[in-house]
């Protein structure tokens, strides 16, 4: 029998698709695994950008392992405005891959070894002091953890100075781009540097900058020897000897920034969520700890199984990141359909890992299913996948399992939040409403 036909253009989709951005911005989760029972494997959706969407595992897998000239640049003006104009969001093809090869390798391996003890530190500083009996958001302590250890680690933030500098600059940031109007702004396309979302996100992102070129000075002053990810980046060479420009690096550490301070922000806040509304998770959880102990080597807690487990289905069931987005350069057959060059292509892992087939149950929080099978690239996807994996993928599992095992292992915890909780955006991301409501019961003994 023969293959059927290669339709032109592009799979259906729903109607108004002003409103399909809407609901996309207001719940990405709910609104695309609407649109996947209703329109299947491959549909058309309007989310801040018009986009054939799937979240099919075998059309996943096609996207992410495409040949490295399949894809372009995404030029639309919001992401710009965000992420700039010099990074490796704005390269394609062999440059990326180029550029990837001097940046990704001082997030992983022994650079993390070496971050342990700071996160340990963090996750001692904000949560540790409180009274017993108080309670908190889990979000507000994790901010500080996540911007203590991103500043000490990656940026070198080394006096209490820098770092309340740069916590202001940040916080100004992430609250500009986070805002509704700057979001409904960039995803409508408009582009005005007049307009006050625009203009007021502007100076803030120049005030990060001005502290960065501070920044990747003194790592240069510092040199290869320097202890931060930063100094590493800026003596590293590419194979004919050229370094990565100051506006490169400046910009890759912002996107450093927003995947890796704010994805470990939202997946801390989601696993106590989930582990102490689920006793016999977190009962299982602690039974795997308490031999190495409140004080144990952070690369130990990073290997024991359930807890890379609790981690890996936190970011299943709220992955951050909830489609990863691609411009074809060139033209592309998928799904049965033949796509032109300039559609943007999108994988969602808001749909993929719940998937019947690959997650049973997947409304449930189960780790163990981490533990019955290992899961592909293009079945798991939390950090996007292919050659614009996030380079801090290793950096905030890591240290999310190190502030975890920290906590857990030293005090305990009564959720106060009741039910489901439903998410919300903020800072650009989608986080739990409330914050995760917890109260501190003491000591563990």
């Amino acid at each position: 029998m023969a293959d059927a036909p290669l339709v032109r253009g592009l799979p259906p989709g729903p109607p108004f698709r002003l409103l399909q951005m809407v609901r996309y911005l207001r719940d990405p989760y709910t609104t695309l695994r609407g649109y996947a029972r209703r329109y299947g494997d491959l549909f058309t959706v309007r989310t801040a950008r018009l986009s054939v969407m799937t979240g099919r595992p075998e059309l996943v897998r096609q996207i992410i392992t495409a040949p490295v000239d399949q894809y372009g640049v995404n030029l639309d003006p919001g992401p710009a405005r965000v992420l700039g104009m010099n990074g490796t969001t704005r390269l394609a093809g062999r440059a990326l891959r180029r550029e990837r090869r001097l940046l990704v390798p001082h997030f992983q391996g022994e650079t993390l070894n070496a971050m342990g003890g700071v996160m340990r530190e963090a996750a001692l500083d904000a949560f540790g002091g409180m009274p017993q009996g108080e309670s908190f958001l889990v979000r507000e302590k994790a901010v500080a953890v996540a911007l203590d250890v991103i500043l000490r680690t990656v940026f070198g933030a080394d006096t209490p100075e820098s770092m309340q500098a740069f916590r202001s600059a940040i916080s100004a940031f992430s609250e500009g781009y986070g805002k509704p109007s700057f979001l409904l702004l960039a995803a409508m396309r408009f582009d005005n540097d007049n307009l006050p979302p625009y203009r007021r996100f502007g100076a803030a992102r120049r005030r990060l900058e001005d502290l960065l070129q501070e920044a990747i000075v003194r790592a240069r002053a510092d040199g290869a020897q320097g202890a931060s990810v930063l100094s590493r980046i800026v003596a590293a060479r590419h194979e004919d000897g050229s370094p990565m420009s100051d506006a490169a690096i400046r910009d890759n550490m912002i996107t450093t920034l927003i995947a890796g301070h704010e994805t470990s922000v939202v997946s801390l806040s989601w696993g106590l969520y989930w582990l102490h509304r689920e006793p016999r998770c977190l009962g299982a959880l602690l039974d795997e700890l308490a031999p190495l102990g409140p004080d144990a080597d952070p690369m130990a807690w990073a290997r024991l199984p359930l807890l890379d487990a609790v981690v890996r289905e936190s970011l299943r069931l709220w992955p951050v990141a909830t489609d990863i987005n691609r411009v074809l350069a060139r033209p592309m057959e998928l799904g049965g359909y033949e796509l032109p060059a300039g559609t943007n292509v999108a994988a969602s892992s808001a749909i993929l890992h719940y998937d019947p087939d690959l997650y049973p149950d997947g409304d449930a929080f189960r780790p163990e299913r981490f533990l019955e099978r290992r899961f592909g690239p293009h079945e798991f996807l939390p950090f996007g996948g292919g050659e614009r994996m996030c380079p801090g993928s290793h950096l905030s599992t890591f240290e999310m399992k190190v502030v975890l095992a920290t906590l857990l292992t030293r005090y305990r915890y009564t959720l106060l939040d009741r039910g489901p909780l439903k998410v919300k955006r903020m800072g650009g991301m989608m986080t739990p409403s409330t914050g995760v409501r917890l109260r501190l019961d003491g000591p563990r003994r």
